[in-house]
């Protein structure tokens, strides 16, 4: 092609013709510019709308994607509370039953304890009025012994009673017997010592008689023992009873 332009160039050139081209008026220029300017602007605008409807649909999306994990956490955060209000009422509710409880408890051992007395009483007041064995007279009926606040002194209480016949009194003397040892040795400890005034006796339905005594240092004691003799009857009582342990050997050296 290039070549077929050259030839008929060269020919024009040499005969000396004329060769008019028609041109493109300012005009003509014009409007095409301005339909491509157009073009342009209408693709452009058609871009921008469909970024911009593309970018709404996806700005819509994180709009309901982020309502809808605002509700999952109001929803976690409502679950949360009513949790610990349930954890609160729960252990409100433990404290109660265990303060009711420990209360509950406390008066079952009151009770237990009235209980233990009340039979203790029962018992006493029955052996006086109507004792198992259907025997009168008189009885040891117990002997308790304890400390007395120093190491060596101790305090008793021996309880007599006269069992199913109550129509006169009784009148004599007691004595109380520890046995132990000491040094080694076994060894005897009257209360009262011999010399003092005996323990008196006088009860026609019981009698509590209470005392103190205090044991030589170095004395063990193992065993007690309770005498009781009646004026004019010529009866005598006695009763043995082991040292209690809580007191035992090696607590008055």
């Amino acid at each position: 092609m290039l070549q077929f332009l050259r030839r008929i160039f060269r020919q024009h050139k040499t005969t000396g013709a004329v060769v008019v081209r028609r041109q493109l008026s300012s005009r003509t220029k014009l409007l095409v510019f301005g339909g491509v300017a157009t073009a342009i602007v209408v693709a452009s605008i058609l871009l921008y709308e469909q970024g911009l409807s593309m970018a709404g649909f996806e700005r819509g999306v994180a709009t309901q994607t982020q309502q809808r994990l605002q509700d999952q956490n109001k929803q976690v955060e409502d679950d949360n509370r009513q949790l610990r209000e349930s954890l609160a009422r729960a252990e409100r509710t433990i404290q109660m039953d265990q303060a009711a409880y420990q209360d509950l408890d406390k008066a079952l051992q009151n009770s237990a304890q009235e209980i233990v007395k009340l039979r203790e009483e029962l018992n006493f007041y029955r052996n006086i009025i109507s004792p198992a064995d259907k025997k009168g007279g008189l009885r040891i009926q117990s002997l308790d012994i304890q400390p007395a606040g120093s190491t060596n002194l101790f305090r008793y209480k021996l309880v007599l009673i006269q069992a199913l016949k109550h129509d006169h009194g009784i009148f004599g003397t007691a004595n109380i017997e520890l046995s132990g040892s000491q040094g080694g040795q076994d060894i005897a400890i009257k209360i009262p010592p011999a010399g003092d005034k005996p323990i008196q006796v006088n009860l026609k339905y019981f009698q509590d008689i209470e005392g103190k005594f205090e044991l030589p240092r170095g004395f063990r004691p193992r065993s007690v023992k309770v005498n009781v003799n009646v004026v004019g009857g010529g009866q005598t009582v006695e009763a043995s009873y082991d040292w209690p342990q809580a007191y035992a050997a090696g607590k008055n050296d």
